[in-house]
């Protein structure tokens, strides 16, 4: 099992944001239903961190958004933890955000969390 880490310290920019979700889309290889769901948490959390430096908000802010801690937000933006989609939901309608702004990329490359598997007939 391929594991993800990417330094996510370094992506205070939004062009070194884009640059880690690059990275977890090229590294996105479909091994296993395990390592689809690590590096979609991971490329979830950039998005929502890079829409967040967009709108020039802190983490602070957002999590008053959302009724959560400014640290669960860090958890999100880091892909330790999955936001749900009612809270990505929340911040996409208090953010004026297309809700398929964060998926629309994925289908660009043809990336999917569950395994594509042969059928044989």
């Amino acid at each position: 099992m391929q594991e993800i880490m990417l330094k996510t310290k370094l992506g205070n920019s939004e062009t070194q944001v884009m640059t880690l979700i690059k990275s977890v889309i090229d590294k996105w290889d479909d091994a296993s239903l395990d390592d689809n769901l690590k590096c979609f948490k991971k490329y979830i959390g950039l998005k929502l961190r890079l829409r967040r430096l967009q709108l020039g908000l802190t983490q602070t802010k957002v999590a008053k958004r959302l009724n959560v801690t400014f640290q669960q937000i860090q958890k999100y933006e880091n892909g330790k933890n999955a936001i749900s989609i009612c809270l990505l939901k929340i911040f996409c309608e208090t953010t004026e955000t297309d809700l398929d702004w964060f998926f629309r990329p994925l289908r660009k490359v043809n990336k999917n969390i569950s395994i594509k598997r042969r059928v044989v007939l």
